[in-house]
């Protein structure tokens, strides 16, 4: 069996005193000894900065060693409310001057740097902390403290005992049809949990990790064919929300009925399934109101209260860069870059031309000038129906006249990234993974390139 080469993302909480060094890890300015060009960095980012972005209110940078010895507080642990307290006790301490090592920042003047380094490098990724430990069905053992390399799969950790492992297959959506869906669905999650008992962990923490939580991660690949086939846009949200709908419960209905067969997952007592909540630590009333067939989900609700459920995440979808190449379809559920176009990535270049998109064109919008809060809305609408996350990258076309065509003159501004980026926060949005850009004065039809980021 071959072996991929490795890759390491390190996160680092918003409130942190170096955040202002950890933005500039990767970009070209700057002292080189700082530098850290293999590392992919991610912000966890909590609501209350965002509100404070929103607002223009100042943010403290603080170390967090200082603020758990003095003041006995251990901010990577709270999320939500409990941060919120504690925050605020950490700022009264600034202001009566016992705490000592602090930086006070404009929110949205930190939040520019973010950009700043976002469209120079790509990075830094951001992790919407809240928002997903929220959708934690496992609150009753801990919390999430981050997200993995991908931004996609992530679950409790408890260092030195429990490491979270990515354990991931994709349904391949340009060649399925939706009757097809409830036996794929369910061939998907058994062989996810088949294979954490025949496959070797890397490591103890690894192994101990799958057996307890037993965490899977059903992914969807080929999206932007399978709109494209059906004659549908990514603003056909209806459309997109039922498709979602499917997947998420046939792939929540096989693990339950695993759970008939097998068992649950041992942390199953005392967390949200074992409540009757569903996807996302959602309670069934949310699926009564939104759900196309709400019966099934009260009925699905009742099965996991009595017999369990196997695995305490089923659903998270990847970039699939590399395997969508091998699959003949077009990676993740983003939109393709362009109707034809040369991938670069680490084994070389590969022309890309899906088929579908290739075929149904006038019906499918390229991504390289596609509005991208047209692709936050569609993956707002998915994740309702994802317990993890999705990997959702966002492409800016700097180019004059693009998503303006009765301006030809006008460009994308910073604005229009930054109300793009606060968009993904307020539509419940997990993660931010790539930022990309098309630059200016580089957007030649005869010669479109797309760099592989998964890569």
């Amino acid at each position: 069996m071959g072996k991929r080469a490795g890759a390491v993302t390190v996160s680092l909480d918003i409130w942190h005193l170096d955040i202002p060094e950890f933005l500039e890890m990767q970009t070209e300015n700057g002292d080189q000894r700082r530098k850290a060009y293999d590392i992919f960095a991610q912000l966890v980012v909590s609501d209350e900065f965002m509100r404070r972005v929103q607002n223009k209110e100042m943010w403290s940078l603080v170390d967090p060693y200082e603020v758990k010895t003095k003041l006995g507080i251990d901010l990577p642990t709270l999320w939500g409310k409990e941060f919120e307290i504690a925050y605020e006790q950490v700022e009264k301490a600034i202001t009566t001057n016992k705490l000592v090592l602090y930086q006070q920042i404009n929110a949205r003047e930190l939040f520019k740097m973010v950009m700043r380094s976002q469209v120079e490098t790509g990075m830094p990724y951001l992790w919407f902390k809240d928002t997903a430990n929220r959708a934690n069905p496992n609150k009753h053992e801990g919390y999430i403290p981050g997200g993995n390399l991908c931004q996609e799969s992530w679950s409790n950790v408890l260092p030195g005992k429990l490491a979270h492992t990515c354990n991931l297959d994709s349904l391949n959506l340009a060649n399925l049809e939706l009757e097809e869906l409830p036996e794929i669905c369910e061939t998907a999650v058994r062989l996810l949990d088949n294979t954490i008992e025949i496959s070797h962990a890397p490591f103890q923490d690894s192994a101990d990790h799958n057996q307890h939580y037993r965490t899977i991660g059903v992914g969807c690949m080929g999206l932007a064919d399978w709109l494209a086939k059906h004659r549908l846009s990514y603003t056909d949200l209806p459309s997109i929300s039922h498709l979602f709908e499917d997947i998420g419960y046939y792939c929540t209905h096989a693990s339950m009925e695993l759970a008939k067969e097998r068992g649950a997952y041992p942390a199953f007592k005392g967390s949200e399934w074992s409540k009757g909540n569903l996807i996302g630590a959602k309670p069934v009333e949310w699926f009564v109101d939104n759900a196309i067939q709400k019966e099934r989900w009260v009925e699905l609700s009742q099965d996991i209260k009595t017999y369990g459920i196997r695995n305490s995440h089923i659903t998270a979808i990847a970039p699939n860069t590399s395997s969508s190449l091998v699959q003949g379809c077009t990676a993740s559920v983003l939109p393709t870059y362009s109707r034809f176009f040369y991938d670069k990535w680490a084994k070389g270049t590969v022309p890309i031309a899906p088929p579908f998109i290739k075929e149904y064109f006038w019906f499918y919008s390229e991504n390289k000038t596609l509005e991208q809060t047209k692709v936050v809305k569609a993956i707002a609408t998915i994740q309702q129906w994802i317990d993890t996350g999705i990997s959702m990258e966002l492409l800016f076309n700097l180019n004059q006249g693009v998503y303006y065509p009765d301006e030809p003159d006008r460009s994308l501004q910073a604005k229009d990234i930054f109300e793009t980026l606060m968009l993904a926060w307020q539509e419940g949005c997990k993660a931010i993974y790539y930022i990309r850009t098309v630059q200016k004065d580089n957007f030649k039809e005869a010669d479109d390139t797309c760099s592989a980021c998964a890569n």
